[in-house]
């Protein structure tokens, strides 16, 4: 059997965190996006069902057009701590808040969540292990350490959020309710998967 070189092995872990990001992202959507009910008179009348199939399908081209904008600053993230681990050089953080289309005055939060989210790439691109399991268990060895990282990362978030408020709420009904949604849904999201990850 041969071993993985560092590029391939690298490769592979960048895989492992980007699909568990996708995962994610698809939790929080099914939190976030309302399903629509079928309701039994429906199926007695063919318009309706019609109608109930036509919502289904708006309901998962949504949830897949949400997950897929929802992982595009993980992505950024990933991919600069990659290239970061690769060249032996520091981070470029400014190349992510540079490449999002966002006000000028939220990018120092921006910036703040983006560079915990590359810290942490890094740390999970150079850890050892086969699965995502494997490799936050290496990283960070407790569940405490676990819990004190998410514990951040809900903070940046929140502050990045709370920044972002006032430049949605003019053109999104609602985005308070939706960004206290996803924000609840992602810390309770985190929590089951620490509590799967450190049982």
């Amino acid at each position: 059997m041969t071993r993985m070189t560092e590029t391939e092995t690298l490769n592979r872990n960048r895989d492992l965190i980007l699909a568990q990001e996708r995962r994610f992202a698809a939790r929080v959507s099914a939190r976030v996006i309302d399903k629509p009910k079928l309701a039994i008179w429906m199926i007695l009348i063919p318009v309706f069902f019609v109608f109930y199939f036509w919502q289904l399908k708006r309901y998962s081209d949504g949830r897949k057009t949400f997950a897929a904008n929802f992982v595009i600053t993980r992505q950024r993230s990933l991919d600069q701590a990659l290239a970061a681990v690769g060249s032996g050089e520091g981070p470029d953080v400014e190349t992510v808040v540079n490449a999002a289309d966002i006000p000028d005055p939220i990018r120092p939060d921006y910036r703040r969540w983006v560079a915990v989210l590359v810290d942490h790439y890094r740390d999970l691109l150079l850890a050892h292990g086969k699965s995502y399991t494997a490799l936050i268990r290496d990283t960070y060895k407790n569940r405490t350490n676990y819990l004190l990282f998410l514990n951040r990362l809900n903070q940046v978030e929140r502050e990045f959020d709370a920044a972002l408020k006032p430049h949605v709420a003019e053109t999104t009904e609602n985005a308070n309710g939706i960004i206290k949604l996803m924000e609840e849904s992602a810390i309770a999201i985190r929590r089951q998967i620490a509590d799967e990850i450190f049982p």
